[in-house]
C-alpha cells in the first residue's frame, strides 16, 4: 500500500520522464524528416532567419552580382518567352559590352532552334532546289542559323549554361558540361553525395562552346520551401557543380574542385567545398543552407529589355557576374523560401554565389547532435526535479526563463554562423511546463477540495479563502508547533440533558454552539471538535498566528459574555440557562491530519493539550469561569488577570501558575480592580504563613462577593495552619483528581 501511494505521488514525474525520452529520441534521430518536430524546426528556422537578418549579413558580397531579369516588361517589349537564339545571343553580346565578366543562365536550351533555310528547303520544289549551288545554300543556312550564331557569341564570353538533373535514367537529353571532379576508384561508391541518374541539358553546339555549366535543380524541403541547395551532384562517378558553383569557378578561373570528405563508418561524407578563401560547409549530401541576403530583389535587378536596348546605366555592370533568369509570374520560376512565398529562383543562385565568394553560409557542426542531446537531457532532468517543487505560477516563470535562455543562445549561435536545432528544446520545455502546471493545478484543486472539505466547518471562512489561494503552503502532515488550545464545557449538562427531549436538546446545543463557534472564528480560531457539551478549539494552525494567545483569551472572555446574553433568549424559548467553564493553555503541540483510514480529522495532541483540558475541569473547583496556564499568561498582553493558584495536576511533577482573565485592560470596573488588589494582598499573607490574617482577608472578600476562589482559600488555610510545612513551601496545591 505504501509503495503504491509513493508510486502514484511520482506519476507525473515518471510520465514526464517517459515522454521526455521520446522527444529527445525524435530530436536526435535521423528519421524525423517529415514529422511534426521537423515542421516546427522549419518554422523556427524561417522565423530566426528573418528576425536576425540585420545582424548576420548572410550572403552579402563585396563582388558585383546582378540579375538580368526576363520580367513582365521584357516579355511585353520583346515578345513571349522563350526568345529566339538570335535575341539571346544579342543579350550576351550586350552584357559583354557592358563589362560583365561571367554570365550564368538559369535557362536551359535543350532543343535546337529551327533554321529558316532548312524550313524553306522543305517548302521549295526539289527541281528548283537542285538548281541552287549547294555550297552557297550551306553558307546561307549557316549564316542564319540561330544556334550557330549563339555558339559563336558564347566563345567570346565566359558563359555558364544551366541544366536540370532528373530522377529517371531514361531522361538523358542534351550534353552535360565538363565535370569538376572525378570520384576516385578507391572511394568505391562510398560517397553519399546526392546522385541523379537522368538529366535535361543544353544542345551540344551550345554546351561545347560555353565555358562551363551548372545544374539549376532545386530541392525544396517537404513543406515546399527552399532552405537548402546542393553544391554538387554525382552521376556516373563524376561530380557536377550547381549554377552558382559553376559561375564562381569561372569568376575565379578554377577548372576543378576537390571536396573535403570525412569517413563515417563505411561511407564518405562531404564536409566542405572551397573555391575561395571561404570554404562552404556542407552536410553529408553536399547541401548548403542558402544564405539569403534579404527579401526578394535584394540583389540588383536589371530588365533584360533595358540591356537589349542599351538603357543600362554605364558602369553598372562593369566587372559583374550576372544571372539571367525571370521574376515573371507566368514563367513559373518563383519559389517559396524563408524570405517569402514568391522568391525568384534565379536569386537563390545569386545568394549562394555571394557566400561562395565572401563567406556567410550557416552550418551545423559535427557535434550538433551530441550538443542537442546533452541540452535536452539537462533540461529534462532539471525540470523534472525542480518543477514539481514549485507552484503553477513559478512553474510558468521557470519554463519561460529556460526557453528564453535556449532561444537567446540559439540566436547568438546563429549570428556566429551556427545553425543549431531549437524545436526539440521548445517542445520539451513547453511540454514539461504544461504537464507540470496542469498537474500542479489538478493537485491544487484537489488540495483546495481537501482543505475545504476538512476545514469548512472548523476554520474561519477568511482562513479558508487564504488557504485556497495557496494550498501548497499548507500541509496535512504532522507538525510540532507552539499553539494555544481552548476547552469549553457546559456546566451541569447531565442535569440539563435529562430535563429535555431529544429534539429540545438538539435545539439547545445548536443555539448555544452557533454563536460560540462564530466567536471562535471571529478571533481566528480553529474548531477541533465538538464532544457532547464540549467544544475544543486551537489557535496558530493551520494558519500561523503570532497573536494566538491574545486571540484565544479574548475569545474565552467573549464566550462568557455570549453565554450570559443567551440566558434571556433561552428563557423565552423555554430552555434552561447555560453556563460554561473555559480552560486555556499554550505550549508545543502536535498538529495534523490524524486518525485511521476510515476516519481522520485535523487535530492537536500533546501534554499541553491535556493540561488545557485539566484547566477547564478545575474551573469548577475554583468557581472560576476561565482559567489559563502560565505560558498563556506570560506572553499575552492587554488583559487584567487574577492569579488563582500554583497547582500540580495529577500525573505531573511540575507545578504551574494558573490565572483567571477578568477582562480587557480599560474595560474592567474600578471596584473589580480594587477587589483584585485586596485579593493579591490576601494571597501574599497566605504565602507569608500569616494564617489568621489571610483567613480574615479572604473572609472579608467572600462576604462582599462570594466567589469560589475565596471559598477555596478559606477552606484551605485551616489545614495549612495545622500542617508543618517545609521551609521551601511555595503555595503549590496538588490536585488529586483529573
Amino acid at each position: 500500500m505504501f509503495h503504491t501511494r509513493k508510486l502514484l505521488k511520482h506519476t507525473a514525474r515518471l510520465l514526464a520522464a517517459f515522454i521526455s525520452i521520446i522527444i529527445i529520441w525524435l530530436s536526435v534521430s535521423s528519421a524525423t524528416s517529415t514529422n511534426v518536430l521537423a515542421r516546427i524546426e522549419y518554422l523556427f528556422y524561417d522565423l530566426r532567419f528573418n528576425l536576425l537578418l540585420s545582424y548576420t549579413k548572410r550572403g552579402e558580397s563585396d563582388h558585383n552580382i546582378a540579375i538580368i531579369d526576363i520580367d513582365e516588361d521584357s516579355i511585353v517589349a520583346e515578345g513571349r518567352f522563350p526568345w529566339s537564339r538570335h535575341k539571346i545571343a544579342k543579350l550576351i553580346d550586350k552584357l559583354g559590352q557592358a563589362g560583365v565578366i561571367v554570365t550564368a543562365f538559369d535557362v536551359v536550351f535543350s532543343e535546337a532552334e529551327l533554321n529558316p533555310v532548312e524550313y524553306i528547303g522543305e517548302l521549295v520544289d526539289k527541281p528548283l532546289l537542285e538548281k541552287i549551288n549547294p555550297q552557297h545554300w550551306q553558307e546561307i543556312s549557316h549564316s542564319v542559323d540561330a544556334d550557330s550564331n549563339m555558339a559563336r557569341i558564347l566563345t567570346e564570353q565566359d558563359v555558364v549554361l544551366g541544366f536540370f538533373f532528373q530522377d529517371d535514367e531514361k531522361y538523358r537529353n542534351g550534353q552535360l558540361p565538363p565535370t569538376v571532379f572525378d570520384i576516385p576508384e578507391e572511394w568505391d561508391n562510398r560517397l553519399v553525395v546526392t546522385e541523379r541518374p537522368g538529366f535535361t541539358a543544353n544542345i551540344p553546339v551550345l554546351q561545347d562552346n560555353a565555358t562551363g555549366g551548372g545544374f539549376v535543380t532545386m530541392f525544396p524541403d517537404f513543406d515546399g520551401t527552399v532552405r537548402r541547395a546542393p553544391l554538387v551532384i554525382q552521376q556516373d562517378g563524376k561530380l557536377y557543380p550547381s549554377l552558382a558553383l559553376g559561375a564562381a569557378m569561372r569568376y575565379l578561373f578554377i577548372d576543378s574542385i576537390e571536396p573535403q570528405v570525412a569517413e563515417v563508418g563505411n561511407v564518405l561524407t562531404v564536409t566542405d567545398i572551397a573555391v575561395s578563401e571561404f570554404p562552404a560547409p556542407t552536410d553529408a549530401l553536399g547541401f548548403v543552407r542558402v544564405p539569403y541576403q534579404g527579401k526578394a530583389f535584394s540583389y540588383p535587378y536589371i530588365s533584360a529589355t533595358d540591356v537589349l536596348n542599351d538603357n543600362v546605366e554605364p558602369g553598372l555592370l562593369e566587372g559583374a557576374v550576372v544571372f539571367i533568369g525571370t521574376s515573371a509570374i507566368g514563367l513559373a520560376d518563383l519559389r517559396s523560401t524563408p524570405m517569402g512565398p514568391q522568391y525568384p529562383g534565379v536569386e537563390v543562385h545569386a545568394n549562394i554565389l555571394g557566400a561562395l565568394l565572401s563567406g556567410g553560409f550557416p552550418y551545423q557542426p559535427d557535434w550538433t547532435a551530441g550538443a542537442v542531446f546533452l541540452q535536452l537531457v539537462l533540461i529534462a532532468i532539471f525540470m523534472i526535479i525542480v518543477l514539481p517543487l514549485l507552484g503553477p505560477t513559478s512553474m510558468l516563470v521557470t519554463g519561460t526563463v529556460i526557453i528564453s535562455a535556449v532561444f537567446g543562445f540559439n540566436g547568438y549561435a546563429w549570428v556566429l554562423g551556427l545553425d543549431l536545432p531549437v524545436a526539440g528544446a521548445w517542445i520539451l520545455t513547453t511540454f514539461l511546463t504544461g504537464a507540470f502546471v496542469a498537474d500542479g493545478f489538478l493537485k491544487e484543486n484537489a488540495s483546495k477540495k481537501m482543505l475545504k472539505g476538512m476545514f469548512d466547518q472548523y476554520v474561519p471562512p477568511a482562513h479558508i479563502d487564504q488557504m485556497m489561494a495557496d494550498p501548497g503552503a499548507y500541509t496535512f502532515d504532522g507538525d510540532s508547533k507552539e499553539l494555544t488550545v481552548l476547552f469549553a464545557d457546559i456546566r451541569s449538562f447531565t442535569t440539563i440533558s435529562e430535563s429535555l427531549t431529544a429534539k429540545e436538546l438538539k435545539r439547545f446545543l445548536n443555539n448555544f454552539f452557533t454563536p460560540i463557534t462564530k466567536e471562535i472564528f471571529d478571533q481566528q480560531g480553529t474548531i477541533d471538535k465538538y464532544v457532547g457539551d464540549m467544544v475544543m478549539a486551537f489557535w496558530g494552525a493551520p494558519i500561523d498566528d503570532d497573536n494566538h494567545r491574545n486571540n484565544a483569551i479574548l475569545a474565552a472572555i467573549n464566550m462568557q459574555i455570549i453565554t450570559q446574553d443567551l440566558k434571556a433568549q433561552f428563557k423565552e424559548m423555554g430552555l434552561p440557562e447555560a453556563n460554561i467553564g473555559v480552560g486555556l493553555n499554550t505550549g508545543p503541540m502536535n498538529v495534523g491530519d490524524m486518525g485511521s483510514s476510515y476516519r481522520r480529522s485535523y487535530t492537536v495532541l500533546g501534554d499541553a493539550v491535556n493540561l488545557g483540558s485539566r484547566l477547564e475541569s478545575i474551573t469548577k473547583f475554583y468557581g472560576s469561569k476561565i482559567l489559563i496556564g502560565e505560558e498563556t499568561y506570560d506572553h499575552s498582553s492587554g488583559f487584567v488577570c487574577r492569579f488563582v493558584d500554583r497547582i500540580q495536576v495529577k500525573g505531573k511533577d511540575t507545578a504551574i501558575r494558573v490565572y483567571e482573565p477578568l477582562g480587557q485592560e480599560g474595560k474592567v470596573p474600578q471596584d473589580t480592580l480594587d477587589e483584585l488588589e485586596e485579593y493579591n494582598n490576601a494571597y501574599q499573607l497566605h504565602l507569608d504563613r500569616k494564617w489568621d490574617e489571610a483567613l480574615a482577608a479572604f473572609s472579608a472578600l467572600f462576604d462582599r462577593n462570594p466567589l469560589g476562589v475565596y471559598k477555596v482559600y478559606m477552606e484551605r488555610l485551616p489545614h495549612l495552619k495545622d500542617h508543618d510545612l517545609p521551609d521551601d513551601w511555595d503555595g503549590t496545591f496538588r490536585h488529586t483528581t483529573k
